[in-house]
């Protein structure tokens, strides 16, 4: 009796342990709120993560100017965009203390772009729905029961601007807002809401993204580290100069007719790695020092060895100099597909910034960014 007591204590701790490992987990949510449509749009980074737990975690006496500066994804998270006036300032406008937060998520282009705020769990949800009902929020008319809006759809109100205020912003524009589940959509007008209420098949039910989260997850258990913020890339990230339209699929789990637009784009393209049909690129914290982590969605586990290759290669070529980092990587098996994860690490951890991030991100900025360029062969 004894034996089987131990036994089951050691399966439940194994079972415990094993769900810890997970630290994609604020990612993934964030993933299964988001329709799948908006990987057909042709942008190079099509949605914007940030984990408000595991970024607020970096300073336990508040974010400092570096902590600030690693936000490197808010600039695409319209309510994000307020938190330099302070996270007291920021609550305060926001109905909700900010470490309540689980993460924020966005896609879209301004002023049309729509961000999610996630939360532990819906009680949460409610609670700010009280709080912005109590503050100028009303229910909206419409087929989508549930929607609030604190003015006009596109039409500023500069009388009620406020640069501190997530939900209206420096130009005064109105919000409009729907729970769901354990977030809550943030829009610029009710249009599209009918979609955004129904996100099935969701972005995490991609296969191609799945097999990414995948990848993060193999390179990032959570016990030695975790994900601060992450966005979804598309071919066009590494395909500069190319027409989005000729390669993304209008159905993003149409493999064949992608493998196809992508050889035919690398075919022109210069030397780089094999083409890609989604990635994660990640900014993380690994035992304690930042680091960042991309996982490349492939059909085979050959190709992905070959894009861990050629990344580590371009690394060294196009980005050694600028910023110190010790590269690894491996493909992963992830279903039907293979991931090939690789990680750029830190030495040490100087602030709460992290330099690879700022190094990637200016590159990318300046169209520079040569590390993911697909091409016929390096």
């Amino acid at each position: 009796m004894r034996l089987k007591a131990l036994a089951l204590c050691m399966m439940v701790g194994f079972a415990s342990s094993a769900a810890a490992q997970d630290s994609t987990q604020s990612l993934q949510q964030a993933l299964k709120q988001i329709p799948q449509a908006v990987l057909t749009a042709p942008d190079a980074m099509q949605i914007f993560f940030v984990d408000t737990q595991a970024w607020q975690g970096l300073e336990k006496a508040g974010p400092s100017a570096d902590g600030m500066r690693r936000l490197a994804m808010a600039q695409w998270i319209s309510p994000l965009q307020s938190i330099g006036y302070g996270l007291d300032q920021w609550s305060a406008n926001a109905k909700i203390p900010f470490d309540e937060l689980s993460y924020f998520a966005a896609f879209g282009q301004a002023p049309g772009n729509i961000t999610y705020w996630g939360m532990k769990d819906g009680k949460s949800v409610g609670k700010l729905v009280d709080g912005l009902k109590q503050a100028d929020f009303s229910a909206v008319e419409g087929d989508v029961p549930g929607v609030l809006a604190n003015g006009e759809a596109q039409k500023m109100d500069l009388k009620k601007a406020n640069p501190r205020d997530p939900w209206r912003g420096s130009m005064g524009k109105a919000s409009f807002v729907l729970p769901l589940d354990t977030a809550l959509v943030q829009a610029p007008a009710a249009t599209g809401m009918k979609m955004l209420a129904k996100p099935t098949p969701s972005v995490l039910d991609s296969e191609v993204v799945a097999a990414s989260v995948a990848g993060l997850k193999e390179a990032l258990a959570s016990d030695r580290g975790h994900i601060v913020q992450a966005a979804v890339i598309s071919p066009v990230f590494g395909l500069e100069g190319v027409d989005p339209a000729k390669v993304l699929p209008a159905n993003p789990a149409d493999f064949e007719t992608a493998k196809r637009n992508l050889e035919a784009a690398a075919a022109s393209s210069a030397r780089g790695i094999p083409p890609y049909f989604s990635g994660i690129l990640a900014d993380a914290q690994i035992n304690n020092v930042p680091a960042v982590v991309i996982s490349l969605a492939y059909a085979d586990c050959a190709s992905a060895k070959q894009a861990v290759d050629g990344i580590g290669a371009a690394w060294k070529e196009s980005m050694a100099g600028a910023v110190e980092a010790k590269v690894s990587g491996r493909p992963v098996q992830a279903g039907n597909l293979c991931a090939a994860v690789v990680s750029m690490v830190s030495p040490k951890a100087e602030n709460a910034g992290n330099p690879i991030l700022s190094q990637v991100m200016n590159r990318y900025m300046q169209r520079d960014f040569k590390v993911l360029q697909i091409g016929a062969s390096r």
